[in-house]
């Protein structure tokens, strides 16, 4: 190939990356919104300044997660800046702008020339089709274990040709130890990943394939620490509260393929099961060619080895998410990322005659891809500006607190009382325009006769309800229907598995025969580990755990679930809280 042809293939491929990394930043500023969302609130009393910042909280579980690292860089970034949720999402996407060409420069490297194909790198790196993580401040989590897991890929493919394999060993350790400690996503992938610098250390050369790496003691303790630090995460963990499960091996299986699969972009769900059955193909061939390279080529030993592992990591964080989640939520595209470009390095170093088209082949299908991720991408967007657009509209016009939370509620957070107890916070941190929040005027508290007229599958008496079957319920019954503005719940409970309750909430007025969905709220652990009791971080040494749910409705009856198994229920309030005229 000429010099020049050569050269018009990289301009082609570094065109690609400077279009598409300007237009993320396009996407952040056009749609991002600063409004805290989801797990985002967990974050406002260390922003504000309200909680402090110690060691218990920075590895306290956060869902199933252990997420210090993420918190640290979340904090930073913020107090080096300013308070605003937009500022981690620039930083995502220049995080996976500098990925995207590192994987250029090393792919051009290794083949000794650029070419257009290595466009695949910013394609499946920054297409909008990742608008669910680049809008969301929290995922910054997601990044960071993508962020260490792709430095890990680019040390194993450049060991032994543009570094040492020693060195390579030792990043690729660093970035195992890391791993646990920005969440299950990163923990997923650590002992096979780990596995790399240990047999580097511990196996004759003649096996690992390395130099100088046999008996190494910072190698070895830093495979070792990966695991031991493993281990450790799992001490005092506790499994999240009705969080869904796989119902069979089929079901685990098919959700890791489509895990895999989603790897480029939500458009790939479009063709399912075609998308599957290549993403399988894919990765198998891939496998093959490098257990064959690994028995033909024992100079490369090392190398392959460590891609072997990255893929097997990869393959253990898809089998772990697909014990209990949706393979295509597309959230997970970010985390599935990693494997294509593996996949991509492993034909550019031991294609043969395939090792122009098979990475040629890669591009073409993140090409084919991008149109599709790209209109997922503004959908999600607009609907999700519409949103948080219009909370924002509505903070600056003053319309008060509760009305915010009954309008945008499942916007913002699951449970009313997150962003009802931390908004103030950002008021009186004067966070950009929270300054302009308008406190709730006072309601008038009208208490509930604490006498049900009706029960299912539990006991009643002196206000406590003992459950015993799994549709327990509590109906409340008005003289007549009544505005009201908001439901307000405080309760004790105890089960007899220790395990935290799902309550659930519902409200219709007395022309409505039976209670519909859009009036139902619920609760159930989520979020920092210290408050799933509680529900916030101010509240949590209460003796009773108090929910407010705001409807602005006509209600007439108020029906209660506690939970769907054996515990004791005892409701010191339930009220209505109505204007004051």
């Amino acid at each position: 190939m000429s010099a020049s042809r050569s050269s018009f293939g990289g301009v082609i491929a570094w065109g690609v990356w400077a279009t598409l990394f300007a237009a993320a930043l396009f996407f952040v500023a056009h749609y991002a919104s600063n409004v805290p969302s989801w797990d985002d609130w967990d974050m406002i009393p260390t922003l504000t300044r309200n909680q402090p910042v110690t060691w218990d909280w920075l590895w306290s579980q956060h869902n199933e997660h252990r997420v210090p690292v993420p918190r640290l860089i979340f904090l930073g970034l913020n107090r080096l800046t300013l308070v605003d949720m937009r500022v981690t999402m620039y930083f995502d996407v220049l995080v996976m702008a500098a990925l995207a060409a590192a994987m250029m420069l090393t792919a051009a490297r290794l083949r000794g020339r650029p070419g257009a194909e290595d466009a695949f790198f910013p394609l499946v790196l920054l297409h909008w089709g990742q608008a669910a993580n680049l809008l969301w401040g929290w995922q910054l989590q997601f990044f960071a274990s993508v962020a260490l897991a792709c430095v890990a890929l680019l040390s194993i493919v450049r060991a032994g040709t543009t570094v040492p394999v020693r060195r390579a060993a030792v990043t690729v350790g660093v970035c195992a130890l890391l791993l646990p400690l920005c969440g299950a996503n990163g923990l997923g992938m650590v002992p096979a990943l780990a596995a790399w610098p240990l047999a580097l250390a511990l196996l004759p050369e003649d096996w690992s394939g390395g130099t100088n790496t046999r008996g190494s003691r910072v190698i070895a303790a830093l495979g070792v620490g990966a695991l031991a630090l493993t281990a450790l995460y799992f001490i005092g963990w506790e499994r999240v509260p009705y969080h869904p499960k796989s119902q069979s091996v089929y079901q685990s299986l098919k959700t890791s393929v489509q895990f895999a699969t989603i790897g480029l972009g939500p458009a790939t769900r479009n063709s399912w099961p075609l998308s599957g059955l290549a993403t399988l193909a894919a990765l198998g061939v891939t496998t093959l060619l490098l257990i064959r390279v690994w028995r033909d080529r024992p100079a490369e030993r090392a190398r392959v080895a460590g891609l072997l592992c990255f893929l097997a990591a990869l393959g253990s964080l898809a089998l772990g998410l697909g014990l209990g989640r949706n393979g295509f939520e597309t959230r997970y595209v970010t985390l599935a990322l990693p494997a294509w470009c593996a996949l991509y390095f492993a034909w550019v170093l031991y294609g043969d005659r395939a090792r122009r088209w098979a990475p040629a082949a890669l591009t073409l299908a993140s090409l084919a891809a991008l149109w599709g991720n790209t209109v997922f991408g503004v959908d999600y967007a607009r609907e999700l500006r519409g949103q948080l657009g219009g909370f924002e509209r509505d903070l600056a016009a003053g319309v008060p607190l509760h009305q915010l939370l009954h309008r945008y509620g499942p916007w913002l957070h699951p449970h009313q009382d997150m962003p009802q107890r931390y908004l103030p916070m950002l008021k009186r941190a004067r966070v950009g325009n929270y300054t302009a929040l308008q406190l709730d005027p006072p309601f008038r508290v009208v208490p509930l006769d604490l006498h049900p007229v009706e029960t299912t599958q539990l006991s009643w008496h002196d206000s406590t309800a003992r459950v015993f079957g799994p549709r327990p319920a509590l109906l409340f019954r008005l003289p007549g229907d009544r505005v009201v503005q908001g439901i307000r719940l405080r309760y004790r409970y105890r089960s007899d598995d220790g395990t935290l309750p799902y309550i659930g909430l519902r409200w219709k007025p007395g022309s409505q025969a039976e209670f519909a969905p859009e009036r139902f709220y619920k609760y159930s652990p989520t979020g920092d580990r210290a408050n799933w009791e509680r529900g916030t971080w101010d509240t949590i040494h209460d003796s009773a755990t108090t929910l407010t749910v705001w409807i602005s409705d006509t209600i007439r009856e108020v029906g209660i679930t506690p939970d769907f198994r054996p515990a004791v229920f005892k409701i010191d309030e339930l009220s209505l809280l109505v204007p004051e005229d």
